[in-house]
């Protein structure tokens, strides 16, 4: 079959490799309909996530159609689709009943102590081959698979496999009510999506923090109130539009790859080393 495998950092290439077989009797082999490229997969390829195997099939966000089921699997069965979640879990483990897949105690490999377990990951996450392939092999299937109804496309499907449920899991975390006031700050996919979960959550105003244009008119079309932040402080501009309350709810979806304004307001008194460049 062919995928994208890691060879070294910024050598990636589209292979032909074995495809894989059933290890463990509540494995899955899941024919992939589409994948996705996350930011996280980016950092395997620049180097800023090290640990990576020569080899690893990249990606963690799937949807495909079951093609073989160990005998130990019971709640899906050859022929359903299905969403493929990025982390792996066991759904038995005390974390797990709690909610808490992602620590999940059993399905890393290294250890209860190792972390999480996902697709495509470097070797501290198992490493478990991913899903930028013809073919995957789904650990703890039963846990993890998620069947979806015919009225659901593949490309609504591929953004439930990882990057609704964060920009949705920070919206959560951040308790938001009817009616808040919420700031955004970082416009990215994670940062849409918890623009989106929060007008699910029926926030009342929500401003959108960035400085790139395609980014900060994503965020405009879904109904927030934008500020470049090389063209405002956006403390003040929040403090001015809310009576000088300012934001109730706030959620950074910067990630790992912040950079400071480039013009403006703040850029003249920030030392040479942390401008933009």
């Amino acid at each position: 079959m062919r995928a994208v495998v890691f060879h070294a950092v910024g050598d990636i290439r589209l292979d032909t490799v074995d495809e894989p077989i059933i290890q463990e009797p509540t494995d899955t082999i899941v024919r992939l309909t589409a994948s996705a490229i996350c930011g996280t997969d980016l950092h395997m390829v620049r180097g800023t996530m090290p640990g990576m195997k020569s080899g690893t099939i990249l990606g963690h966000e799937g949807v495909g159609i079951i093609e073989e089921v160990g005998r130990e699997v019971t709640g899906v069965k050859v022929g359903d689709r299905v969403v493929i979640p990025s982390t792996i879990a066991c759904g038995r483990c005390s974390y797990c009943r709690a909610g808490y897949h992602s620590q999940c105690d059993n399905a890393n490999p290294n250890g209860k102590q190792a972390g999480t377990a996902f697709f495509g990951g470097p070797s501290t996450t198992g490493p478990f081959h991913g899903l930028q392939a013809e073919f995957a092999r789904v650990p703890l299937a039963d846990a993890g698979l998620v069947k979806l109804p015919e009225n659901v496309s593949d490309d609504q499907a591929i953004l439930l496999s990882d990057i609704f449920p964060t920009g949705y899991f920070a919206a959560d975390c951040a308790e938001i009510k009817p009616g808040d006031t919420v700031a955004v700050f970082g416009c990215g996919p994670v940062g849409l999506f918890c623009i989106a979960s929060a007008l699910l959550m029926k926030a009342g105003k929500i401003f959108a923090i960035d400085a790139l244009p395609d980014r900060l008119a994503a965020a405009e079309r879904l109904g927030a109130e934008v500020i470049d932040f090389n063209q405002a402080d956006p403390v003040d501009t929040i403090r001015s539009q809310t009576q000088g309350i300012g934001a109730l709810r706030v959620i950074d979806a910067v990630g790992v790859d912040a950079y400071a304004p480039e013009e403006g307001w703040i850029s003249s008194w920030l030392p040479s080393s942390e401008r933009a460049r």
